[in-house]
């Protein structure tokens, strides 16, 4: 048994000192939960090169410390703030102030917010992508992990609010600031970027280099202020699910001795629809400049769709009125009876091509300026409105039954042309427009973004699943990849369009100070009992001896 002379002996050495040092050190090393992190995807803003001039985000890379809108202050700081409070002129304030990057926070459905917020959404998009800058941007959809980031943040940053500065302090300490991370490799060019081109033709009856040619033509690719986000349901997969329609029902008629008529079709799903149309001005390159190709020979005109559902009314845009009595007018006026019958409104908007401009705001102006009569159907009547191509259209919005009506419009203005005859008998049964095969047409298109830049692979799947389909109804069907010039290029597109940030939990300097502060008290209080602890201790054996005695 220990006696109380031999405890008081371990005190009379250097015990107390070793454990009053060795007691912080062991509070150190003693293992610690380690500051929180969460991890989560993000899409990076669009990064391209068009006709020489840059867009977007030049950065892909970010590590620094996360702040709100509040804060004020936003040099060499990532900055988090929700789509809706998020203003062209604030985020030309945050490019002119230095920001490091951006973290746009989406809803969990876009379809939930009013027209109003998606006209600033549609306004915001074209100053994203058409303002060059060196920061990172990227776009996240909150979820409740962001949404409690977010909320710290912007309690951590925003003090100003606080009652006082005792108040503030303890709201800073009480909160967690985040270090906003993205790692890997800087973005880069895409060395062997294609666009695809996808046609096929129906031969008439007769011989067919000498029958017209009718060019039905929709881009399939989409377009969005991120990449990944692109899924253009509306521009143009509404174009993209009529050429299919279309091309099912004729490939029906032309197969049958009774209905075939003396007009080949060609069907033409172009690439680069959102790059200048780039992949109609190389299939007329190829089919133009080659003596050989008789595809757009004797063709009559062009038909492009482009944006079809919803609205009150399909707009037959043409850069010339077609004058009475030729192919292009009789078709307008065939569509027009359609559309009447069908309770769809027809209405002609004539708008000259101007030259001067690099960009083509149609896909038939490509056509026009090759002495090709074309025209373009949409619902939209201004192509340069921001819900074309935009992050809200998404196939939450798109109606199937209304985008069923518009095809049925077109299959009946296109047929009462060709066969120049009501055509009732020939939409009965099988052949009329069906919401099942729009939907069989929608699930192919809903299933992956559909951004130029994605689909710009030599071997892409989605490209190859509309090959086979056009094959269905269509023969000779074909796909030519086209490759930016390597000295001049029309486009360039770079990667990293998705990528994942980690948010890492920190605290704030004034926690720092405050620490050092109980560190130092701490300290301070070893520090004197180590210089009365002999005082102390013989207090204490004195009293113990003394009670030792009266026992005896």
């Amino acid at each position: 048994m220990w006696s109380h002379e031999d405890l008081f002996d371990i005190f009379r050495g250097n015990f107390p000192y070793y454990l009053l040092i060795a007691f912080p050190i062991l509070l150190i090393l003693s293992p610690m939960p380690v500051s929180g992190s969460v991890e989560f995807p993000v899409f990076r803003l669009q990064q391209f090169e068009l006709h020489g001039s840059t867009y977007g985000s030049q950065s892909s890379l970010v590590n620094v410390e996360a702040r709100t809108l509040d804060s004020g202050s936003y040099a060499r700081r990532c900055v988090l703030v929700r789509i809706k409070d998020l203003t062209p002129s604030l985020y030309h304030q945050l490019v002119n102030q230095g920001a490091a990057a951006l973290l746009i926070l989406l809803p969990k459905s876009l379809n939930s917010l009013s027209l109003e917020h998606k006209e600033l959404i549609w306004e915001l998009e074209e100053v994203l992508i058409d303002t060059e800058v060196q920061m990172a941007v990227y776009l996240a959809y909150e979820s409740a992990e962001l949404t409690d980031i977010y909320d710290s943040v912007r309690t951590f940053t925003n003090t100003d609010s606080a009652s006082s500065a005792a108040a503030a302090l303890l709201s800073s300490l009480s909160s967690d600031g985040y270090q906003m991370v993205v790692g890997g490799s800087q973005s880069k060019k895409i060395s062997d970027s294609f666009i695809a081109n996808i046609h096929g033709r129906l031969a008439g009856y007769g011989v067919e280099e000498q029958l017209p040619t009718i060019a039905i033509v929709a881009h399939y690719d989409a377009f969005a202020a991120a990449p990944e986000l692109a899924f253009g349901a509306d521009s143009n997969g509404s174009g993209v699910v009529a050429l299919l329609e279309i091309a099912r029902i004729l490939s029906k008629l032309y197969s049958s001795v009774r209905t075939h008529p003396q007009k080949n079709i060609l069907f033409l799903l172009s690439g680069g629809g959102f790059f200048n149309y780039q992949g109609s001005k190389r299939f007329l390159e190829d089919q133009l400049d080659a003596s050989d190709s008789p595809l757009l020979s004797e063709i009559e005109f062009a038909l492009c769709l482009d944006t079809l559902t919803n609205g009150s009314s399909l707009n037959f845009h043409a850069s010339r009125k077609p004058k009475e009595n030729t192919p292009p007018f009789q078709f307008y006026t065939a569509l027009e009876e359609a559309g009447k019958q069908l309770g769809v409104n027809i209405e002609m908007i004539h708008k000259k091509i101007n030259l001067k401009e690099d960009l083509q705001s149609w896909e038939h102006e490509k056509y026009s300026m090759r002495k090709i009569t074309a025209f373009t159907l949409s619902r939209l009547s201004n192509p340069k409105t921001g819900e074309r191509g935009s992050l809200t259209d998404t196939f939450e919005v798109l109606n199937a039954t209304v985008l069923k009506e518009r095809v049925a419009v077109i299959v009946a203005g296109l047929l009462k042309y060709i066969y120049n005859r009501p055509v009732d008998d020939l939409l009965a049964g099988g052949l009329s427009v069906t919401e099942d095969s729009i939907n069989s047409w929608l699930s192919l298109l809903k299933s992956q973004p559909r951004s130029t830049q994605m689909l710009s692979g030599k071997n892409n799947p989605f490209i190859s699943s509309l090959h086979q389909i056009l094959s269905r109804y269509a023969s000779e069907v074909k796909t030519a990849l086209n490759k930016a010039d390597r000295r001049d290029p029309e486009w360039v597109f770079y990667d990293n369009w998705r990528s994942s940030m980690t948010a890492y939990a920190v605290k704030p300097a004034s926690f720092d100070f405050v620490l050092t502060l109980v560190i130092a008290a701490y300290l301070s209080v070893v520090y004197l009992f180590l210089q009365y602890f002999p005082r102390l201790f013989s207090f204490l054996y004195k009293l113990t001896a003394t009670q030792r005695l009266k026992i005896n």
